[in-house]
């Protein structure tokens, strides 16, 4: 993980948690699939808004993140699961713990060699790997130019939804599934939002605070944003594979 990036949310871990996007509960349901899950590790955990669907689900949860900060929130908001410092690449769990390893909007953040490695070792054999993202869908004019102010750029290669097995790896090739679904948010909720984004984050306070005041102007005076709550558009991407036994 980019420890620069990966854990510089912590400053904005309050906002993050009210206002990033919940992934729907359908989703989870299936990157659990059919599968007899009773203990999970969710990596990159965040604050807790996959963890806690995933505990609904699973007996044991692990949520596995390396920002303090961002740890103390998901503490609070999941006093059921075990929160642990560590990356997808230094999981502190014994091997063959879990029978599923999980991850929401994380795996873009993980050095794929060595996390793919390390949750092999976790798990049981035959055991699930579930990936999922939450993005903005950018096929919805002004959402697209949300990112155009804010600077956020398309990234080439391995990027946020994107999930590639190697055959190395010792997983089966992923399964996939895409759900769009809209989340109601006031223009003052979703520029706050944005503000919690690795790429705006990462600006100097009087830049993001420029930037944040651009994204405002425009979602006022666009008629499809300007009338009280908005139905901000999103995709949910999610992956699943198994451990291949020999």
């Amino acid at each position: 993980m980019d420890s620069a990036s990966g854990t510089r949310f912590g400053s904005a871990a309050q906002t993050y948690h009210r206002l990033r996007p919940t992934p729907p509960r359908e989703t989870v349901d299936w990157l659990l699939g059919a599968d007899d899950v009773r203990s999970a590790v969710d990596f990159g955990a965040g604050t807790g808004l996959f963890t806690a669907l995933l505990a609904e689900r699973v007996r044991t949860v692990y949520a596995v993140e390396p920002d303090a900060l961002m740890r103390a929130r998901l503490t609070a908001h999941c006093p059921g699961v075990t929160v642990l410092d560590g990356t997808a690449e230094h999981l502190p769990l014994a091997d063959g713990t879990v029978d599923a390893v999980a991850s929401h909007s994380a795996w873009h953040w993980v050095d794929p060699e060595p996390a793919f490695a390390e949750i092999a070792r976790v798990l049981v054999p035959g055991g699930l790997l579930a990936v999922s993202w939450t993005m903005p869908d950018r096929r919805v004019g002004w959402r697209a130019k949300l990112d155009e102010i804010t600077g956020k750029t398309a990234e080439a290669g391995r990027g946020p939804g994107r999930f590639d097995v190697p055959p190395q790896t010792g997983f089966a090739i992923p399964e996939q599934y895409i759900h769009p679904w809209t989340m109601r948010m006031t223009v003052d909720d979703l520029v706050a939002s944005l503000g919690t984004y690795d790429h705006v984050l990462g600006l100097s306070e009087p830049d993001r605070n420029s930037v944040l005041e651009n994204c405002r102007t425009y979602l006022n005076g666009n008629p499809s944003t300007s009338r009280g709550i908005i139905e901000v558009p999103f995709r949910t991407a999610c992956f699943r594979t198994h451990r291949v036994t020999d």
